[in-house]
């Protein structure tokens, strides 16, 4: 890349100026770090391999000069037998190095990588939670699994392995090595003093704590026998209580600078469980930890990186331009769109496609073992696929419903040649998401409205909003083919009481068209997404004295581990109340009846002046079903099918575009 590709409107200056990281000579301070997830796979068959390596390339066509590649596991050690359970265990403890395969496809994909003039790296990481450890001491809040505490000679094995694995990926011929030494993996659980309760050579005292990062890193530099770029990835502060904090980073940075022995660090915040995840939620404003990160960039001559939820290009050039950090990395920004390079670059930054920190990008494959995904990309993944293209039978197609389903099917068919109209009953486009945006939790859902109302005038489709479909007009408009996108309505959960003065669903306390609701409010939770939270941090920040009441044995299961913690945090600083196992069995003026979910025990939650049901949606089909004998070709799609996360719309509407 060279300056002269540049648009003098670029918000993009000081992040596009040369840097060198080790032996790498940068043209830009943007990177992609090392990140799960993705597309594909570096063991498995070979078009699985292609989707790894091809989804890695789209970065790269993009412009990225230095991609952080796959993470690579350690192998651990274990007993004959054992089956180790937690984080990043499962499939992964025989280690990604050892693998038959791995030389080889790294070779492959770092000679694709070098064709296109840019760097390779990959982050070596054993997790911690299973099945081994430092010593007994629990680090998260969420998984409590006894482990085995490691002996002097399984310690060695171990540093013996990171070696070995750095080694055998310098043969295949990476640029760079990342150690991670956060996210509660083995080598934080050695460095903080929370988990690292040992009272030998490996525990205690700060260099007795840093004695096994140490020697892995003195270890590599003498068994890889070329020159190669190493780093490392540490926590600014693991916000847990005994755990490192910024005083602490930094004076790991100024020991390893001492030594001479690495080349960059890589910051960031928290870890997977707690009120911070490292995978922030959109609750948090972009770069916020980035002030932390110039502080921690004081302890060090080397070039410090910044990674944590950052979006737009200003907010990267800001870092960067302000001596918060050398570098800036982009992981959901680019998963959101993998051309905003390009467009930044071009000066046309309101063309990205934005990353709304749903986080679903993540949470769909360890909650519910999906496959990977991103609810503004539906084509997030599906890099070996080919391009949208032009459909060879261009049709008429009349989309009812202007939220995420809707207008993600109108854009796409649009783009693939198809005539679309689309009707929006409401006076403005996003459905219920827009709704769910108002809430400050989802204040970026609003990005994605904007830029999805930016793509569809430009692609010239037909809006016509507060226009309310009826059977006799949907056939009358000729439409080729109908497509209903019509969402969803509340659900009532049939709770004797539910339709009292002083009740009132989520969205009429959202939009504010309820009567006033008193200073007790009580929140019946029968959706197992985010919105219970939102809707309760909403009237939290109102002023309102909330209690929640789930259902369920805990809160929002369906709210990954990255996202709940902040959530759960800002309710409780707010006050609010949490119910579990509760049963609503009846509401009344001024109290709520309930049973616990499995011993029917009774109980009543008194002195409440407004009672809010969050229990989830109904599809709209009914206009579906009327019309659906009398035309030949019609779809139902997103919440109006069966309601679900933005993902799910998003994804259904790409492919039925794809379809027709």
């Amino acid at each position: 890349m060279t300056t002269t590709s540049i648009h003098p409107g670029s918000l993009l200056q000081r992040a596009l100026t040369p840097i060198t990281v080790g032996t790498m000579r940068l043209p830009h301070r943007l990177f992609v770090p090392t990140h799960g997830g993705g597309a594909g796979s570096l063991t498995a068959d070979d078009s699985r391999f292609e989707d790894l390596v091809n989804y890695w390339m789209a970065r790269v066509d993009d412009g990225f000069a230095w991609i952080g590649g796959p993470t690579g596991h350690v192998k651990h050690v274990h007993i004959p037998g054992f089956e180790p359970t937690g984080v990043g265990a499962l499939g992964k403890e025989s280690g990604i190095f050892r693998h038959p395969k791995f030389h080889e496809r790294m070779g492959t994909f770092a000679d694709r990588v070098h064709a296109k003039g840019s760097y390779l790296g990959i982050q070596l990481v054993q997790q911690g939670g299973m099945p081994s450890a430092p010593s007994s001491t629990f680090s998260g809040n969420l998984d409590h699994r006894g482990v085995h505490i490691l002996s002097h000679l399984e310690i060695e094995w171990i540093i013996s392995e990171y070696i070995e694995s750095a080694a055998i990926a310098a043969d295949a011929g990476v640029d760079s090595i990342e150690i991670h030494a956060n996210h509660d993996d083995m080598v934080e659980w050695f460095l903080s003093p929370l988990t690292n309760k040992r009272h030998d050579d490996f525990g205690g005292s700060y260099d007795n704590r840093i004695r096994f990062l140490r020697q892995i890193v003195d270890g590599i530099r003498k068994r890889v026998n070329r020159p190669i770029t190493l780093g490392l990835r540490l926590a600014m502060d693991q916000y847990m209580d005994g755990g490192d904090e910024i005083d602490e980073c930094m004076r790991f940075m100024q020991t390893f600078e001492a030594d001479g022995t690495v080349d960059f660090f890589n910051l960031d915040v928290g870890g997977n469980w707690g009120p911070v995840s490292y995978i922030q939620h959109g609750m948090y404003p972009e770069g916020h930890w980035a002030q932390m990160c110039g502080e921690a960039k004081e302890a060090t001559s080397l070039p410090v990186l910044y990674v944590g939820r950052v979006v737009h290009a200003e907010t990267a050039e800001r870092i960067i331009s302000t001596g918060q950090a050398d570098m800036v990395g982009l992981v959901r920004a680019l998963i959101a769109d993998p051309t905003w390079l390009t467009k930044n670059l071009a000066g046309d930054a309101p063309a990205v496609r934005p990353c709304i920190a749903l986080n679903d990008c993540i949470h769909r494959y360890t909650l519910e073992g999906l496959g990977f995904g991103c609810g503004t990309n539906p084509r997030a993944g599906r890099e070996s696929k080919p391009p949208i293209g032009t459909s060879d039978k261009p049709v008429s197609l009349l989309v009812v419903g202007g939220g995420p389903a809707g207008m993600e099917l109108a854009a796409t068919a649009a783009e693939r040649g198809h005539r679309v109209t689309l009707w929006e009953a409401n006076s403005e486009l996003g459905g219920r998401f827009a709704i769910a945006a108002q809430l400050r939790s989802n204040a970026p859902y609003q990005d994605w409205i904007d830029w999805s109302t930016r793509r569809l005038a430009k692609l010239d489709v037909p809006i016509y909003l507060g226009r309310r479909a009826e059977v006799r007009g949907v056939l009358d408009s000729g439409a080729d083919v109908v497509a209903f996108a019509t969402g969803c309505r509340g659900r009532h959960p049939g709770i004797p009481g539910e339709y009292l003065p002083h009740v009132a669903g989520a969205d009429a306390v959202i939009l504010g068209i309820t009567r006033p609701l008193g200073a007790r409010v009580l929140v019946i939770a029968e959706d197992d997404g985010p919105a219970p939270l939102s809707v309760s941090d909403h009237l939290a920040s109102l002023g309102h004295e909330v209690t929640l009441a789930f259902r369920t044995p805990g809160p929002s299961p369906l709210v990954g581990k990255y996202s709940i913690g902040a959530m759960l945090a800002s309710l409780d600083n707010a006050g609010v109340q949490i119910l579990q196992n509760a049963r609503a069995v009846e509401i009344h003026a001024d109290r709520v009846d309930f049973a616990h979910a499995y011993s029917g025990r009774h109980f009543t939650v008194d002195g409440i002046d407004s009672v809010v049901l969050v229990t989830g949606g109904i599809g709209n089909d009914a206009l579906y079903r009327a019309v659906l004998p009398h035309h030949p070709r019609v779809h139902l799609l997103g919440d109006a099918f069966a309601p679900r996360r933005m993902t799910f719309a998003t994804r259904q509407a790409f492919e039925l575009a794809m379809l027709l």
